[in-house]
């Protein structure tokens, strides 16, 4: 009994440094945002109790409406695009042998590369005095010559992601291989037996085999969609007239640009709120499936 309590305790010893860390960085803050959430504060002086009037303000805030939709967009491409690029690229690689390490070294370099550097590098390829449009110019493309869609409302928003897909579809592409590797290969040999043909296997035996990875890469996005903050903000910041405009970057101009403490930490818990209510939907319709197949 008393090795097992000593054991008991060092182990306790050893976690609670990192527990009162957590819990002084994390847990604490994230509490104190449902109260500030009901008052009227600057972030310096005494906090003035409003109740609900920050959460009534977010409806006629059209800004916040507009970066709900934005949102919504991104979260669409990044579920999407890096899914079957990531997918389509690592079918490929397994089939062509000890070539594809420096492929893949080459498809994953993106992901290992800054966020502020790689939002700089796009923001000056898409500059209209020193990016892609002046080569385009010189060349006496006339109708590309002005392409600078970093400040075009209607496609400001899509050239951000598209940086950001680029960093991010590499590591995907990492998952998927790695899931790819676990699918036995006498699944495919049965599906050859049975003149299955590329796309009958991908369908029945390849997506099958690796739904848990997609689905935990469908949550996984859906979660850090609502705090995609670096790329925005360092290419746009949320311009051009508010195009960009994301959760993240609407919740960080109320805070710090503003000093509407008190209405930013109403919005931080909505989307944390919106988050898990997408994630537990999901999460239900996975499990009502799996009730479903057995």
């Amino acid at each position: 009994m008393r090795r097992i309590d000593r054991s008991r305790l060092k182990g306790t010893c050893f976690i609670l440094p990192a527990f009162i860390w957590h819990l002084c960085i994390i847990v604490v803050p994230a509490c104190s945002m449902f109260y500030y959430a009901l008052t009227q504060w600057n972030g310096l002086g005494t906090p003035k109790f409003i109740g609900l009037d920050n959460f009534k303000r977010m409806f006629h805030d059209t800004s916040f409406l507009f970066a709900i939709r934005n949102n919504l967009i991104w979260m669409a491409l990044f579920l999407i695009i890096p899914l079957i690029l990531g997918l389509g690229v690592a079918l490929i690689f397994t089939k062509i042998g000890k070539v594809q390490m420096p492929l893949r070294t080459l498809c994953f370099l993106p992901y290992v590369i800054s966020a502020a550097v790689s939002g700089k590098i796009f923001t000056v390829f898409y500059s209209p005095y020193s990016g892609i449009s002046t080569v385009f110019d010189k060349l006496g493309i006339k109708s590309l010559a002005n392409f600078a869609p970093l400040g075009e409302r209607g496609q400001a928003l899509y050239a951000a992601a598209f940086v950001d897909n680029w960093h991010w579809w590499g590591f995907v592409m990492v998952l998927m291989m790695s899931a790819l590797h676990q699918v036995s290969p006498d699944l495919y040999e049965a599906a050859d037996l049975e003149g299955a043909g590329f796309f009958q296997k991908l369908i029945h035996v390849t997506i099958p085999q690796i739904k848990p990875t997609i689905t935990s890469y469908f949550i996984f996005v859906i979660i850090a969609t609502f705090t995609t903050f670096d790329y925005v903000w360092i290419m746009t910041q949320g311009g051009p007239a508010g195009a960009t405009e994301l959760l993240s970057t609407r919740i960080y101009k109320a805070n710090f640009l503003t000093y509407e403490s008190g209405y930013s930490s109403a919005m931080s818990l909505s989307v944390c709120l919106f988050a898990l209510s997408i994630y537990l939907l999901l999460n239900h319709l996975q499990r009502r499936k799996a009730g479903a197949d057995r």
